[in-house]
């Protein structure tokens, strides 16, 4: 399996045994979106405080061979999804441009925090977004997850303070190492309850270079937690050179 499966396989909607939800609150205010494990592995009991949610494969399992099956023939091989619109070779985002709502930001990866759960951005005034290293790159087949604080540290209005305000149509782009910029369209943006985060449909397979913009939202001041996320959705339609 080389590096690229290996990554992709760890956000997508196969059959998982069970999905774990929560979300990460840094300090009492600065809020990153839904937490994501960087390995999928058997659901585990913990506190919905704690607990990552469980993201299945990205590509279906090839069942195994029968015994009866492994003496008459060979094992099929797996056949890659086909893909609509354009697809991007893999490179990593290095900023993100959403001018219709003030995001300009450089991006920095997210992997795996000591715990199991997600790395999330920092949440100091100025501190870049992050894209989720176990997620296709901005342009690949698949859905690329890209994370953003609704506030910050020392102010209730933080990267993706705006986010709710992105329009289906709207266009924005990402910045890739290549020196290549995908260019993506909001398909929709979602309001959803982190209790019944629809994991699959954020993270789950695509037929299509796709990508998603996550911040918090639903901000509870009896108990200083957000309840919501936001979630933009949105497709490659284009690329150029930087």
């Amino acid at each position: 399996m080389n590096k690229n499966s290996s990554r992709r396989g760890r956000l997508t909607a196969s059959a998982a045994a069970g999905v774990l939800l929560t979300s990460l609150v840094l300090g009492t205010t600065a809020c990153a979106p839904e937490s994501l494990p960087a390995t999928a592995p058997d659901p585990v009991a913990t506190s919905a405080q704690t607990a990552a949610p469980q993201i299945p494969a990205t590509t279906s399992p090839t069942p195994a061979p029968s015994a009866e099956a492994s003496t008459s023939a060979p094992a099929a091989k797996p056949v890659k999804p086909a893909s609509e619109g354009p697809v991007l070779a893999e490179s990593a985002p290095v900023s993100l441009q959403v001018p219709q709502v003030g995001i300009n930001t450089s991006l920095v990866p997210l992997g795996q925090a000591a715990d199991g759960t997600m790395e999330i951005p920092g949440g100091q005034p100025g501190d870049p977004g992050g894209w989720y290293k176990y997620s296709p790159t901005p342009g690949e087949l698949g859905p690329a997850v890209i994370l953003g604080h609704v506030n910050n540290l020392a102010s209730p209005q933080g990267l993706f303070f705006r986010l709710h305000e992105m329009k289906p149509g709207e266009q924005f782009s990402v910045t890739r190492a290549d020196g290549t910029v995908a260019v993506f369209e909001v398909d929709k943006l979602e309001v959803v309850k982190k209790a019944t985060f629809p994991t699959l449909a954020v993270y789950g397979n695509t037929n299509r270079a796709e990508i998603r913009l996550i911040t918090c939202g639903g901000l509870d001041t009896s108990s200083g937690e957000y309840t919501e996320n936001t979630v933009v959705f949105g497709h490659l339609v284009s690329s150029h050179n930087s």
